[in-house]
């Protein structure tokens, strides 16, 4: 008799944890990165009663989730592709904010200007105001330049004080995930449930596979481990190597910009692992940063440099003419050889250092029109200066000021365009990720449902096992009275 109580009490015990379980999945439906769980459970230990094998029950032995890692690894890498492409359109939207030229003149056209001035001054070249027109138009070349040069510095140290964060961000993530790793040794050691756990461990992965290729495992110790992608271990159970930034010289950046930032290991501050990342947003910060705007930064500068050193070249040939002025061989020197824009050493960072020459700025007489003295009326040099619109400067002489301007903005909205697209293009992969892990570690309520009513009526069942049993135990006790 006891032992049909015994099997109708194990009855009652697995149906209520299993009722304990779908309460728990339907109360978790909407928990984000949860997956259904279900109890484990088995047959009694058999006993052998009167020369016959007999049942003992059931008996629970646990309780797992429904786990899909080649699904879970499937979704990383769609996450870590996702946050890669939506971080590089976002950040080359603000680079083609820089070149937009709906709303104003763009710098093509405020050079274009530059030359045509000089074409009106080579038809008058004694005439004061058109000098004043050429001078307030290469004021404008150069407060262009300048624009463009500093909101390109300016949101390449943007980016480094982003990046500076989100280490901040992936340091607390890594230390999170070996927090769950300790937590999810010390439960499995006491025999206890960590399902739970182990999911809040998959979600700080994917919050990690944000910034960049992550790749999980047990190693021969059967430890979790954390890897970046091409760079290595970030967590190994309890063990954290935490990254670090640090400003860089000139020299040192992978930029050419003094105090830019690169990532290291915090325990090996020697070695710079930024290039090593692959995908996610980490990654597509530096790309950004290294690759796009420093090659905008260099072909702008480049322009600036070119446009600069051609004008004064032929600027400095010709001579300047002052009323009443004779020139002659002892006093030449004073009257030639003279800059129209300050002289650039290089290209490097030219586009923030070009500038009006101090005699231009000061003196609408210091701009020379002539390629002889006392000639007030010669326009060569000024004629020549125009004539540079559409000389092939650039590119091994292959373009002109103009056609490579163009060239370097037409690449600004052909990037955009198709990170714009590869952006577009990972987010439904990512859904399409998503749904599908969800469709199978995922909680159906429909499902929950009807196992809710299943357990419950096992419930009842074996609680109809006891009361039979019970009655019959009260039967024979009767017999004895």
């Amino acid at each position: 008799m006891t032992d049909i109580l015994s099997i109708g009490k194990s009855g009652l015990g697995a149906s209520k944890k299993s009722m304990e379980i779908a309460g728990h999945n339907v109360a978790n439906a909407n928990t984000e990165g949860y997956s259904r769980q279900r109890i484990k459970q088995t047959t009694g230990i058999p006993i052998i009663k009167d020369g016959m094998v007999a049942g003992s029950g059931v008996r629970v032995v646990g309780v797992e989730r429904v786990d899909a890692q080649h699904l879970e690894k499937r979704l990383n890498t769609a996450i870590s592709d996702n946050e890669f492409n939506h971080e590089r359109l976002g950040q080359m939207e603000q680079v083609e904010i820089i070149f937009n030229e709906t709303e104003m003149d763009g710098l093509n056209k405020i050079v274009n200007k530059f030359f045509n001035s000089f074409r009106e001054l080579a038809n008058q070249p004694e005439n004061e105001t058109i000098r004043s027109v050429v001078r307030d138009s290469a004021r404008l070349i150069v407060k262009d330049f300048n624009r463009i040069r500093t909101t390109l510095d300016d949101q390449a140290r943007n980016i480094d004080k982003r990046i500076e964060q989100e280490v901040v961000n992936i340091n607390q993530i890594a230390n999170n995930l070996a927090n769950l790793n300790k937590k999810i040794a010390t439960t499995e050691a006491m025999g206890g449930e960590n399902a739970d756990l182990r999911d809040q461990r998959d979600l700080a992965v994917r919050s990690l596979s944000e910034y960049f290729d992550v790749t999980t495992y047990l190693d021969d110790r059967n430890r979790f481990v954390v890897s970046a992608e091409g760079v290595g271990t970030i967590v190994s159970a309890t063990e954290v190597q935490e990254l670090a930034v640090r400003g860089q010289s000139t020299e040192d950046s992978s930029n050419k910009m003094s105090g830019a930032v690169e990532v290291y290991f915090a325990n090996r501050p020697t070695g710079s692992i930024s290039e090593k990342f692959s995908n996610g947003k980490l990654t597509a910060m530096l790309k950004v940063r290294n690759n796009d705007i420093r090659t905008l930064q260099t072909e702008v500068d480049q322009i600036a440099y070119t446009l600069s050193k051609s004008v004064n070249a032929l600027h400095s040939q010709g001579y300047i003419n002052r009323p009443g002025v004779t020139v002659g061989p002892e006093n030449a020197q004073d009257f030639t050889n003279i800059n129209f824009f300050a002289d650039l050493n290089s290209s490097e960072n030219a586009a923030n250092e070009i500038a009006l020459s101090s005699a231009v700025e000061d003196d609408l007489a210091n701009i020379a029109t002539a390629l002889a003295p006392n000639s007030p009326g010669d326009n060569r040099v000024a004629l020549a200066i125009s004539k540079l619109e559409n000389a092939k400067l650039m590119n091994n002489g292959t373009a002109t000021i103009e056609e490579q301007y163009l060239k370097s903005i037409g690449h600004v909205g052909m990037q955009t365009g198709k990170a714009r697209v590869d952006s577009e293009q990972s987010e439904g992969l990512l859904a399409q990720s998503r749904a599908l892990k969800e469709r199978v570690t995922g909680v159906s309520l429909d499902e929950e449902a009807a196992n809710m009513i299943k357990f419950q009526h096992a419930y009842e069942a074996s609680a109809k096992v006891i009361k039979a049993a019970d009655e019959m135990f009260q039967v024979v006790l009767g017999i004895k009275k």
